[in-house]
């Protein structure tokens, strides 16, 4: 596994491409709160400059392509070639893309601080701003609200990668999963009103876990119509099964 690791990383960084989306996550904050002075606000910081939305959305083609390249370069082939089990493939990819985010993340996070020093030098970073916390703990929030979300998305690109072989599906479906949200609530709402049963639809526990630490337990059940550590068991439970469906349909795929 750690040779496999090893050869995956070095690919990634032998593609300029990586550096790039890395170094744009960093530019990204800079440019909105130094360009737009209507951007120099509190919602914007804790969001890292609006570059979480750059994050998910590089996520999601890093997700796919990683799949997707393998197959269509035909480089899956000397892989297997070397006795690399498709389950060691499989989660080399998973954990190449979780350090990738990891790092795009980081390079935002680096970028925004970078930017309020240079455009809001009398922003309080400690100022509390509710139920959240203060700047930095909200900013926490706001990444691992991110972070569970591209989760969720990822495990259903790469399911879908793998089905249809093509990335461009998988990457239009988990871009409308992350600009659609409003319409997602609006289905949902709908599922729901059919039968109780359906608040466990996947549309109602990904747009609960989007907001988890955000909102108070009682508003999230009073939203949502599920408790807090419900959303929690029921998002573990369709993480698990999407990966596990995903790495099924690539180990049965033919080469």
């Amino acid at each position: 596994m750690l040779t496999l690791l090893k050869q995956e990383y070095y690919k990634a960084f032998k593609q300029n491409k990586l550096y790039i989306w890395l170094i744009l996550s960093f530019i990204f904050p800079i440019t909105i709160i130094g360009t737009f002075k209507s951007q120099r606000t509190t919602a914007v910081v804790i969001n890292l400059g609006q570059a979480l939305l750059y994050v998910q959305l590089v996520g999601i083609i890093i997700t796919a392509l990683s799949i997707s390249q393998e197959f269509s370069f035909g480089t899956i082939r000397p892989l297997l070639s070397r006795r690399f089990s498709r389950g060691s493939v499989f989660v080399s990819k998973l954990l190449l893309n979780l350090s990738v985010f990891i790092g795009l993340f980081a390079t935002a996070f680096v970028g925004t601080v970078l930017a309020v020093v240079l455009f809001i030098p009398k922003y309080d970073f400690s100022k509390n701003l509710g139920y959240t916390g203060n700047s930095w703990q909200t900013m926490i929030i706001a990444v691992i609200d991110t972070a569970i979300q591209m989760i969720f998305v990822s495990s259903l690109v790469l399911m879908i990668t793998s089905l249809v072989k093509n990335s461009g599906a998988a990457i239009g479906l988990g871009v409308f999963m992350i600009v659609a949200t409003p319409l997602l609530g609006a289905i949902s709402v709908k599922i729901i009103d059919l039968a109780a049963f359906f608040k466990w639809n996947p549309f109602n526990i990904y747009l609960g876990m989007t907001n988890i630490g955000q909102w108070p337990p009682s508003l999230m059940k009073q939203a949502m119509q599920i408790s807090q550590n419900g959303l929690i068991v029921a998002y573990l439970i369709y993480i698990v099964l999407m990966y596990v469906i995903a790495y099924l349909i690539f180990k049965n795929r033919s080469v």
